[in-house]
């Protein structure tokens, strides 16, 4: 058989069959041992799905002398890991392994744990019970999962025959075969000097069966594995006796004899990981206020945070009175019918022209070309008279909030620059420190999940560089154009892995699956520290790399990426590379919506696109029409938006007939996406 043809059979098969061809003849078993095809197979097996990602995760730069086959054993052979990202309003936590992946499929939220009140929905648990519910809750999914081979966390619910204990609950399999249906046991006693164990099956209360350890496979509890908790922004920026009591309080829910290790890390640095980096600013919109964190070089900067008190809650109350000025009747039992509504119809307005806020602006009679979106109440509302209305000027007013100065102290761009002035104001940091700081901006919280929002702050911050109180700050640049804002990661198909909203829980997740560990657990030093996984060495052994096709590897280029670049937007790594496309539309025309859809398409495939808003702030200025309706669970990436400008007219609107320069909020259509 030519070689051609034996490598070609080899590469198209998955690990396992590659495992079991190797055996079968001499030519085959050579291929095998092959490193250019344990990397393709690393590559294609492992998760994240991104090979950028990948390369973060195992701490290396280049696939030159590393033992991707013993990396990949590592991973597959590794114990599943519990991410848990703390927050105020909601807890996020999910289970993550390295072959497998998360619990959830990739861009699916994550398990939430309600810990805010409403009149509608109250919280899950305490505050200071959110861990032990947590593994209350992963318990009672194990026993589900044990005994089900198609659940998603059957693997992670068993554990290797080793662990077989009195005591603990196992799954007993007449024919001995890991992954079958087996029945769920409470395991009693261990014969003297035999393999015999004394089971309870449970669901047989007062049965006793006598069965050996080939037939049992004992089952995990939450506290059998590895946990990864991310320090909250609030008290990583504090660093005082609060950060010693959130310390003490993790430790008691905890407890002092939990068999896995635990790990605590900022979710700033959770964050940057999501991106695969370990330096930039990561800002965070709370449900109270929102916290801009610096990250150097993978330590964080507490002395360097900046805050301003406006946050997701402020939000949601903005439209409450919004509502409540629209219908009087509705007031705040329906907060979180108002909050649903901000996130799922709000969206953040291009900058405009000038210095004149969006209110006085709305004041003075400009519409924006703000669509106005049908809305019905709720059933439980309780409102005499029509069930439906329409929410317009509301729906860039609410995230217009993050960008005044006027409320709460500084704006959301203007404490990010601030932060990173601080930095710079110490003089510990070289100006590439700098540079890549303002290079590298992430934004979290659910309030960064309204579309538009990555280039305003973007083409913000520019405009700040430009001032002269921030002359010094702007010199490590090499130009005030030199700031980013990342977008979410996607995966091999350019679909998104993770909303903003969770990025810190991904990013702990991608470190998490890392091949290399956690490390032995100090539980008296460690809990409740900041630090970061540890990552191994690489020892690129020139004589062992000689054999290796150098070619391939170059070609690929895959881990020689400079990653934040794949993140930026226009660099073809997010879902902003054109939220606001520049278009022409015929202010007195009215068109039919199916008309709009395939007009926006066209002009998107023939027409060119500008990569952010800052392009024409005079254009950006004169209006900009909002995205059409979207069900909530479709935000992150959803079909072709925009469709037409606001129906009517307000005085000082344009009526002279002239097509006019818009901005328009847009998405790129995805069949991929579900």
């Amino acid at each position: 058989m030519p070689h051609e043809v034996c490598a070609g059979i080899v590469w198209s098969l998955g690990v396992e069959d590659t495992a079991r061809l190797a055996p079968t003849c001499k030519m085959f078993g050579q291929e095998t041992t092959d490193a250019e095809l344990w990397f393709q197979l690393f590559l294609r097996t492992c998760w994240p799905p991104s090979g950028a990602l990948l390369a973060f995760a195992e701490g290396t730069t280049t696939p030159v002398g590393i033992d991707w086959r013993a990396r990949m054993q590592v991973r597959m052979e590794s114990t599943p890991t519990i991410v848990v990202d703390l927050g105020r309003g909601y807890t996020k936590y999910t289970v993550v392994h390295g072959v497998r992946g998360r619990w959830e499929l990739d861009g699916e939220a994550p398990q939430l744990v309600q810990l805010c009140s409403s009149p509608t929905h109250p919280p899950d648990c305490d505050r200071n019970e959110q861990l032990s519910y947590i593994h209350h809750r992963l318990d009672r999914t194990f026993l589900e999962a044990a005994t089900d081979p198609k659940h998603r966390l059957h693997k992670a619910a068993l554990g290797p025959k080793s662990d077989l204990k009195v005591g603990q609950y196992a799954v007993y399999c007449a024919e001995a075969s890991e992954g079958g249906d087996g029945t769920l046991v409470l395991v009693k006693v261990l014969a003297q000097q035999e393999d015999l164990w004394t089971v309870e099956p449970v669901k047989q209360r007062g049965v006793s069966l006598q069965l050996t350890s080939a037939v049992l496979t004992p089952m995990r509890r939450a506290h059998d594995l590895p946990i990864l908790i991310g320090e909250p922004f609030v008290i990583t920026a504090q660093r005082n006796q609060e950060t010693r009591n959130w310390d003490s309080n993790i430790r008691c829910q905890l407890g002092n004899n939990r068999p896995g290790a635990v790990q605590v890390v900022s979710q700033a640095q959770m964050a940057l990981w999501a991106h695969g980096v370990d330096h930039g600013i990561v800002v965070n919109i709370g449900q109270s206020q929102t916290i801009a964190l610096p990250v150097v070089r993978g330590e964080v900067i507490p002395s360097c945070s900046t805050c301003c008190n406006v946050g997701s809650a402020d939000l949601t109350q903005v439209m409450v009175s919004l509502m409540h000025r629209k219908a009087p009747s509705l007031d705040g039992t329906l907060m979180t019918w108002c909050r649903d509504l901000k996130e799922a119809y709000c969206y953040v307005s291009p900058p405009a022209a000038g210095r004149q806020s969006m209110r006085a602006r709305l004041a003075a009679g400009d519409d924006f070309g703000i669509r106005p979106i049908p809305v019905e109440l709720p059933s439980y509302a309780g409102v005499d008279g029509p069930g439906t209305f329409e929410l317009a000027e509301e729906r860039v007013l609410v995230p217009e909030v993050l960008f005044e100065a006027n409320r709460g102290g500084p704006s959301v761009p203007q404490i990010i620059v601030q932060c990173a002035n601080m930095v710079n104001a110490t003089g510990k940091y070289t100006q590439e420190d700098i540079r890549d700081l303002l290079r590298q901006v992430v934004l979290v919280g659910g309030a960064a999940d309204f579309p538009g929002i990555r280039p305003r702050v973007e083409y913000e911050m520019r405009s700040l560089l430009q001032q002269p109180e921030f002359q010094k700050l702007s010199s490590c640049c090499e130009s005030t154009d030199d700031v980013y804002v990342l977008n979410p990661p996607l995966d091999h198909s350019s679909n998104t892995l993770v909303s903003p909203r969770f990025v810190p829980l991904f990013g702990g997740c991608v470190r998490a699956a890392s091949s290399a560990g956690y490390g032995a657990l100090e539980r008296d030093k460690n809990t409740g520290a900041l630090r970061t996984l540890p990552l191994q060495e690489e020892d690129l052994n020139r004589e062992e790399a000689v054999g290796l096709r150098r070619g391939f590897f170059l070609q690929r280029r895959m881990l020689a990426l400079q990653l934040p670049n794949i993140f930026r937007t226009g660099g073809g790594g997010g879902e902003d590379d054109q939220v606001w496309q520049e278009l022409f539309d015929d202010s007195d025309e009215e068109m039919e919506a199916e008309d709009e859809s395939a007009s926006i398409c066209s002009e998107m495939s023939g027409s060119p696109i500008p990569q952010s808003p800052h392009g024409n702030a005079e254009a950006a200025g004169s209006s900009s029409v909002s995205p059409e309706r979207a069900p909530p669970a479709d935000r992150s990436r959803c079909n072709t938006k925009g469709g037409g400008k606001g129906k009517g007219k307000r005085k000082g609107s344009s009526s002279s007939g002239r097509p006019r320069r818009v901005w328009r909020p847009v998405r790129i259509e995805n069949d991929n996406v579900e």
